[in-house]
């Protein structure tokens, strides 16, 4: 199997209409929660919204790994797996009817990918379980290069009653993930995008490599449409199994950025899982939805690019708005950022219908 490395990193999110304005807003301790639902600062193009998204950070993943002017890089082994989770089904109120495979379709014209393109839609664990399948396609010898991550608008009125009716939002107008007081999410939208390739052909190219994709899990907790196991055993399990096959012991994790979405009982779940993969000396958490909000299917693309940025920098997200920790024995890194050494980091996700997804990165020695 070959191994995979990220060369380049694309972001936008109601912190920034970049990665690095972005990552400033969010390690300077900025929150652009809204209630109403947080709007990147990118302006309308009359695209789709979630195309004008991904557009926007494949651009800059793939520039940021100097593939602006790759002629030598055959179409057809250039792969496409930029996702979005929540189409609008035809006949929403003010919307048009729109192809399931748009985003990925767009970033796939822009960028000149032949190869393999396809959106995958895995609720909330959407971005994540895109990186990881086109980690595979590559590891596979399928491509050479894969465009990989999640865009999503979905702040229509229709996804927000749903989310209400179900009772995930913040009636206080507040995401405070892991806190006793705790109440729901806000919604919001964004794009990450990441360029994959072998470590070989980075090499071969003098490519700056950000971090090698050393192993994930995309598995299934088949309890419920939408709840989780009631005791974290099988978020546990995801990535414990990541761990395993990325070869790191879970004393050699330096962080994980946690899905943490500031539900009563996402958090309590995920905060049983990571005592039973640490029953001692956890890494630092962090949830950094209390500075995003929750952007759904590109959520756990989004924080990957935390993930990577916190790599780079040596530099732990905060968890906002956590005053009363409910697990006062985990570090989730309350309110400020902080420096620390990190050469090995995982994201976790997980979405309604039982997706769980754990990524383990490793910084480029």
């Amino acid at each position: 199997m070959r191994r995979v490395v990220v060369t380049g990193v694309g972001l936008v999110s109601p912190l920034g209409p970049d990665r690095e304005s972005g990552w400033r807003a969010l390690t300077d301790g900025c929150s652009a929660t809204d209630p109403d639902g947080g709007r990147a600062p990118l302006a309308d193009d009359g695209a789709p919204r979630a195309v004008t998204l991904a557009l926007a950070a494949a651009r800059e993943a793939w520039i940021d790994a100097g593939l602006a002017n790759a002629a030598g890089l055959a179409g057809e082994r250039r792969g496409c797996l930029v996702s979005s989770s929540k189409p609008l089904p035809p006949g929403a109120p003010g919307e048009s009817w729109r192809a399931p495979d748009e985003v990925p379709a767009a970033v796939a014209r822009a960028l000149g990918a032949e190869g393999p393109v396809m959106n995958l839609a895995a609720a909330c664990a959407t971005g994540a379980q895109s990186l990881l399948a086109a980690a595979g396609w590559i590891a596979e010898g399928r491509a050479d290069v894969v465009v990989a991550g999640a865009a999503e608008s979905a702040l229509h009125p229709l996804y927000r009653a749903g989310f209400a009716k179900m009772g995930v939002l913040s009636k206080a107008g507040r995401v405070r993930p892991f806190d006793r007081a705790r109440d729901g999410f806000l919604m919001g939208e964004g794009a990450a995008v990441f360029v994959l390739e072998t470590a070989e052909s980075a090499a071969a190219r003098g490519a700056r490599v950000w971090a090698e994709v050393l192993g994930g899990d995309f598995s299934s907790d088949a309890h419920h449409a939408t709840r989780f196991n009631g005791n974290g055993e099988r978020m546990a399990a995801s990535l414990a199994r990541a761990l395993k096959r990325a070869d790191v012991p879970p004393d050699a994790l330096d962080y994980i950025n946690a899905h943490g979405t500031a539900t009563r009982l996402n958090d309590a779940l995920e905060s049983q899982a990571l005592k039973k993969v640490f029953p001692r000396n956890a890494p630092p958490v962090s949830s950094t939805k209390g500075a995003t909000g929750h952007l759904l299917g590109a959520t756990g693309a989004v924080e990957i690019a935390f993930a990577l940025l916190a790599l780079r920098d040596g530099i732990l997200p905060p968890t906002l708005h956590l005053d009363r920790p409910e697990t006062p024995d985990l570090d989730f890194v309350p309110n400020r950022a902080r420096r620390a050494p990190v050469r090995r980091a995982a994201s976790l996700s997980y979405g309604f219908g039982g997706a769980l997804s754990a990524v383990v990165l490793g910084r480029n020695s």
